[in-house]
């Protein structure tokens, strides 16, 4: 696998092996990349972008990737709002990495069709205690 550095922090990926798969932007970082780092996001099923890697301001970056994003993980450091939207018009499927999805317009993606999902029950009692 090849990798071109367009930035001390950013790299893509340029393996012939990640241009069939579902690409996943990721606009902000997540907390929990703070503690996992890449491996919170490791997947050989699809390719991350992540926006706030990369050198470009955000709407090039969009630009430059609009057409190939299916999914974006979502926080409320950075909305889903219905500028993003209709900026990816092969959006699919929006995950949040929050039990909320106020950060979502919801509205717009029932209109385009968009699946939403938001964290569930990921940050109950039960899993931060450690119980089953």
């Amino acid at each position: 696998m090849r990798h071109r550095t367009i930035s001390r922090q950013a790299t893509m990926t340029t393996s012939s092996s990640t241009e069939n798969l579902p690409r996943v932007l990721i606009v902000k970082r997540p907390a929990a990349m703070a503690v996992f780092g890449d491996r919170f996001v490791a997947s050989t099923k699809f390719e991350i972008l992540k926006a706030f890697e990369s050198p470009l301001p955000l709407p090039e970056f969009l630009a430059n990737h609009s057409d190939s994003v299916s999914v974006v993980i979502a926080h409320v450091a950075a909305p889903v709002t219905t500028d993003l939207i209709r900026l990816l018009p092969n959006l699919r499927f929006v995950g949040t990495t929050s039990a909320g999805v106020d950060h979502v317009d919801l509205v717009e993606c029932r209109h385009c069709g968009i699946s939403v999902a938001n964290a569930g029950s990921s940050f109950s009692e039960d899993v931060v205690i450690g119980k089953k």
